[in-house]
């Protein structure tokens, strides 16, 4: 490279370097080196400094005589450069940049440099733990120093715990895979029969194309063949290979800048029935293209895109299907605890995607992907959901609280909730069966004198009960819904029998006494909440 062994830009200009192996500087050699700094001007004008590397320090200097070397080096060499500045690195520098460095010592000597050090840290290993977790932290940092002078380019780090030991390749230098390749050629088995392993199998191959993350439990991979340099061959576990786990995780690069997407489900002729947008933050690439990674504005659903490498430029505007694409999302495992405002978008849109509809995703500047008609609905678990999430949104709004999807949901706190909602929206709803309500002991003779005088078991007209603040639970969420009321028309009483024994009998010592009221030839019935606000309004 033009006399040029290496070179350096920084903010003081360019270096170039000059590397020379010379244990001596003959006539022919300084003849070589003036070549190589002839080859640098010329190659490189903007030069402003030339480093000669070389393993020899300058002759020393004797009084009132200079060295030839730096005689040479000192005035015949700057006529070759003016105006750049020329350093000597040599004998001294290279021991002092090799002193701290073991691994580089090693490349260079081989192992037999270090045998005295290592014979004296065998016996520390062979030892007690004379003073438990101090000496074994100590023989845990000798094992990190070893390790990582095996190669000036590689090392392993490694963790401990209860479920084994696990290494993990790591470069020590960012252009370690150029200087020093390591080229890795497992073989993998995976069983054609099994669903599981054909998911498998395709999140593996999938890693492959975009990146991102697989592990492989023992049994996966058959044979492994190693192709590196002798050092970096020593980091690469040798043993049996089914007997190891086996895993990919690329490093996640950070987007200069969130990509904005919109999530849609479409009806069969491609109009936008409900959707949200999904912000891209990370990236990952693999052998076909990039992988994406993103969520909705609140981190409900979590997005994994596979978009594989372009074969022509795709404009702002342009709306090409992205064949080859594949699209993850991923919802929690539980729904409880996020707010109600954060899940309506996620929840709706999804629940949305039908038999017939079509889920896409537009990515502005790459295009779209779309995997056709559904043939049955994606999320078919989320309707019910979707319906809840909706409801809990009315309750929101009608007491003005944020409200968090709750836990330990029942049925039946499913189904109060949408009667709530039903009488908001002016309905009246039959109750489902019948009801009860609390007496005073003292006050169930005449109570029942005044209802059953007519007409026995069954009530004439009906019961009228109303509440001013209602609570409403739903799970471990309780909601004050406000003004109810119900009318229980021709009413039997299903407990008449032990209502007229505690009549007879007087108080009983329970501060209130159950009277249970049943149907007949009417339903009871919610009233709407205009009716429940007007009663209460009047009385």
């Amino acid at each position: 490279m033009g006399g040029r062994d290496a070179q350096l830009v920084t903010a003081d200009g360019l270096t170039v370097f000059e590397i020379k192996s010379f244990g001596r500087l003959t006539s022919s050699r300084r003849r070589q080196v003036e070549r190589s700094l002839r080859a640098a001007v010329a190659s490189a004008p903007t030069m402003n400094r030339w480093v000669l590397v070389i393993p020899m320090n300058m002759s020393p200097v004797r009084s009132g005589i200079r060295s030839g070397e730096e005689a040479w080096f000192d005035e015949k060499l700057p006529k070759i450069a003016p105006g750049v500045e020329l350093s000597w690195w040599g004998l001294d520098w290279l021991d002092g940049q090799i002193a701290g460095n073991t691994d580089i010592q090693r490349y260079i000597e081989g192992v037999d440099g270090q045998l005295l050090e290592r014979a004296r840290e065998f016996e520390l290993e062979r030892a007690a733990l004379a003073n438990g977790a101090t000496d074994l932290r100590d023989r845990i940092d000798g094992l990190r120093r070893r390790v990582d002078e095996v190669s000036p380019f590689w090392t392993l780090d490694f963790t401990v715990d209860g479920s084994g030991t696990t290494t993990r390749l790591r470069a020590k230098v960012p252009d370690a895979h150029i200087v020093d390749p390591i080229t890795i050629t497992p073989t993998f088995r995976f069983r054609r029969d099994d669903p599981d392993d054909e998911r498998l199998q395709r999140r593996f191959e999938s890693t492959l194309s975009f990146g991102g993350s697989v592990v492989l439990p023992a049994g996966y991979v058959s044979h492994v063949e190693v192709d590196a340099s002798p050092e970096a061959r020593l980091l690469v576990a040798d043993g049996d290979p089914l007997a190891s786990e086996f895993a990919i995780r690329s490093i996640r690069e950070t987007l200069p800048r969130p990509l904005r997407c919109s999530f849609q489900v479409q009806d069969s002729h491609g109009q936008v029935r409900t959707g949200f947008p999904v912000f891209f933050r990370e990236r990952t690439s693999g052998g076909r293209g990039v992988a994406l990674y993103g969520d909705d504005a609140a981190g409900v659903a979590k997005f994994e895109a596979g978009i594989p490498r372009p074969s022509q430029p795709v404009g702002q505007e342009s709306a090409v299907k992205l064949d080859g694409a594949r699209l993850e999302l991923n919802l929690p495992d539980s729904l409880v605890g996020y707010d109600i405002d954060s899940l309506i978008p996620v929840i709706r849109t999804l629940a949305a995607a039908v038999e017939g509809t079509r889920i896409r995703l537009d990515m502005p500047g790459l295009g779209y992907l779309d995997g056709g008609p559904l043939q049955t609905a994606a999320y078919p678990a989320l309707p019910p959901i979707a319906q809840v999430v909706e409801d809990l949104r009315r309750m929101q709004d009608l007491t003005g609280s944020v409200l968090r999807y709750p836990a330990n949901i029942k049925n039946r706190d499913v189904a109060d909730l949408r009667t709530a909602v039903r009488l908001l929206d002016g309905e009246d709803v039959d109750l489902d069966g019948g009801l009860s309500a609390g007496i005073r002991p003292e006050a169930v003779g005449t109570l029942l004198e005044r209802l059953t005088a007519a007409a026995g078991e069954v009530v004439t007209g009906g019961f009228f009960m109303a509440s001013a603040d209602l609570q409403l639970e739903v799970g471990d969420l309780t909601v004050a819904y406000g003004p109810a009321a119900i009318w229980a028309p021709h009413a039997q009483i299903a407990n008449l029998t032990e209502l007229q024994e505690i009549a007879a009998n007087g108080s009983t010592g329970r501060e209130e006494v159950t009277m249970r009221l049943e149907p007949t030839d009417l339903s009871f019935k919610w009233l709407s909440r205009r009716q429940a606000e007007e009663h209460l309004a009047s009385h």
